[in-house]
């Protein structure tokens, strides 16, 4: 027998798809009569009443992320998925973790967790396939939340850190330490969270009236096959910002090879505050990425849309501080 939807409930009962699930899961505005009407249809097509019926000690969260991020810098992800499991559990709800790989995206395959009703809401963390994303908002009947990324257009709520502003504030740090030979090294074209930062960083030379010379403007990883990877410029700078600390990590590693002292020589910024098992970590100059405030955001945002507290779908961002260490040097001109 076919599985009854929300859509089929609807025909049959001469309404909207969003009048029956506001009828079915109890929210205001649907009439008693109106109600009732649902509801006995629902039931004589054989509808699943289950992710409707009221559970002790919370909801159940499922959480999905890509298992290319999960691998690359697998500790930041993992530190957020803990965060959401932390926020979740404050209100005695409990979180699923479902990893997906790039042919189950490619496949538009929905997840396990949406496929067999295991949740009553999810939370997407980190950038995955436009495409599937789109798709699994349109057939999704829970709500969803976006964690460290958004698409634009999407009638969906995301979380996110200050990229823009973030990256904004480590090149105008460099710039009060008196740097003015700046590089940036991402993949630009990456993702969005990546080009929010490289606009932050334009800004600030741009203000400065620093002129831009895209030879500084260094690729981090393969784009296809998401390896990371950082090459030095033939010119090099006295001062590189990294989109990521896990880019710092690997730069600093290649300028140690070729012989350069950090800081005296060339110093190096971050954005994370997150490097996990490196040396480096503990000299690493970044912007924190508030990933506890991310996830208590993200899980109650989530939570009130699940209770249908809250109507309204946008994005959240969220600004945070420099951690400043020791992989800088100050410059007197």
């Amino acid at each position: 027998m076919a599985e009854v939807k929300l859509k089929d409930i609807a025909q049959a009962a001469g309404v909207s798809t969003v009048t029956v699930s506001n009828a079915l899961s109890g929210k205001r505005g649907v009439s008693i009569d109106v109600r009732e009407k649902i509801e006995k249809i629902a039931r004589n097509m054989g509808y699943d009443f289950s992710r409707y019926e009221k559970k002790e000690g919370g909801y159940r969260i499922g959480v999905i992320a890509s298992e290319m991020y999960m691998e690359m810098g697998t500790s930041f992800y993992w530190a957020m998925y803990q965060q959401i499991v932390y926020a979740a559990s404050k209100s005695q709800s409990q979180t699923m973790l479902e990893i997906l790989d790039t042919d189950m995206q490619r496949r538009d395959e929905l997840p396990k967790l949406m496929r067999e009703k295991m949740i009553d809401g999810l939370i997407i963390i980190g950038w995955h396939f436009k495409s599937y994303v789109e798709n699994l908002v349109k057939k999704s009947e829970i709500p969803i939340v976006l964690l460290d990324f958004q698409i634009k257009g999407l009638k969906c709520d995301a979380v996110m850190s200050g990229n823009y502003i973030g990256m904004y504030k480590m090149t105008h740090y460099l710039l009060e330490k008196g740097h003015r030979d700046i590089a940036f090294v991402g993949s630009v074209y990456a993702n969005e969270n990546i080009m929010d930062r490289y606009y932050g960083y334009r800004k600030g030379l741009e203000e400065a009236g620093i002129p831009f010379r895209k030879e500084w403007v260094l690729e981090d990883r393969d784009l296809i096959a998401g390896n990371m990877r950082v090459e030095l410029p033939d010119n090099m700078p006295t001062a590189f910002v990294c989109n990521s600390d896990l880019s710092a990590g690997y730069l600093h590693d290649v300028l140690i090879k070729k012989g350069f002292r950090i800081p005296e020589d060339i110093s190096i910024v971050g954005y994370d505050n997150y490097l996990f098992g490196h040396s480096f970590a503990d000299h690493l100059t970044t912007y924190n990425v508030d990933i506890k405030r991310m996830g208590t955001i993200a899980v109650k945002l989530l939570m009130g849309k699940i209770r249908g507290d809250e109507k309204y779908w946008g994005t959240r961002y969220v600004d945070s501080v420099i951690v400043e260490r020791d992989s800088v040097k100050e410059l007197r001109w």
